[in-house]
């Protein structure tokens, strides 16, 4: 048993096809059917029930899938500390981001991260918040921060929250909706939504829209800039649309979830040690959300 099977073995199980997973990992797909054939022999098991293409994982490959997940943070920790202990860790990291916090905001803490800590290159990627998550376990990324829905018990992530964020159900000021004293949910369905989409495979429920007819962004900022010009309303992060609800811009639509709480998060793949650069990064977002 090694690595390279134990992750063939959890990605196929992700993926439930033998032909993605080998796509996925850049190598020939009669090769890894065959590293999976030598664990299950070494196992004296078999770990899939095979259906044409489609595979999925048997009674015993369900009971060993979290273990294995395990194994593959472990191995991923063991290399980390390696690299730190012979001088090439985190000469380069790789963030993504959601916008649920102003630019303005970024691109300062951005600019400051570079000036501090100028011996490791950041480099910055802006991502649906459905999709942080994903990024991280996958190791497209090394760190992520945003607004949190899933909080899965994934032992490739950790998740530290940094502070509370206000999610508001909003329209434009003088949008049908800002007329009536309670809006119900079916009022809600027949109005159109603006919602945030993932590219993650993985259903989210807190992100499936309620509208009957609704347009998805991957972007908060798009979302709000339809809802400024179009007849449609949508939740949003309190800090990016603070200032329009001062200038009576937009409107909180009164409904029972017109006001929701979601944890900002900083997302890291397991056995990263954490750069000094992301705890000072942190510790700034922290203090910025404490005054919302």
């Amino acid at each position: 048993m090694n690595v390279s099977q134990i992750e063939s073995f959890c990605l196929i199980a992700d993926l439930g096809s033998v032909s993605e997973a080998a796509r996925q990992l850049d190598c020939n797909r009669t090769k890894l059917s065959m590293a999976i054939k030598a664990l299950e022999k070494e196992l004296e098991i078999e770990l899939f029930v095979r259906s044409g293409n489609h595979v999925a994982l048997s009674e015993a490959g369900k009971a060993i899938y979290k273990d294995c997940q395990n194994m593959l943070a472990t191995a991923s920790r063991i290399k980390q500390t390696c690299l730190q202990v012979s001088g090439e860790f985190n000469a380069e990291l790789w963030i993504a981001r959601d916008d649920s916090l102003p630019d303005e905001l970024w691109q300062e803490l951005a600019h400051t991260l570079n000036h501090k800590f100028p011996a490791t290159s950041f480099n910055i990627v802006l991502a649906s918040s459905g999709d942080l998550s994903n990024l991280v376990g996958t190791q497209q990324v090394d760190f992520a921060f945003g607004v949190d829905y899933e909080r899965l018990d994934n032992p490739l992530i950790t998740y530290q929250p940094l502070g509370k964020i206000r999610m508001m159900s909003v329209c434009k000021s003088g949008h049908r909706l800002t007329k009536l004293s309670r809006v119900s949910d079916e009022e809600l369905r027949n109005a159109m939504q603006a919602v945030m989409v993932y590219l993650n495979e993985k259903d989210n429920p807190e992100l499936q829209p309620l509208s009957l007819t609704h347009i998805g962004f991957s972007s908060f900022d798009y979302i709000l800039n339809t809802i400024l010009t179009e007849d449609a309303w949508g939740v949003l992060p309190e800090p990016l649309i603070r200032h329009y609800l001062r200038k009576q811009e937009l409107a909180v639509i009164k409904h029972t979830y017109g006001l929701t709480q979601e944890d900002y998060c900083m997302l890291t793949a397991a056995g990263m040690a954490e750069h000094p650069g992301m705890t000072w990064l942190a510790d700034q977002l922290n203090e910025y959300l404490f005054d919302f």
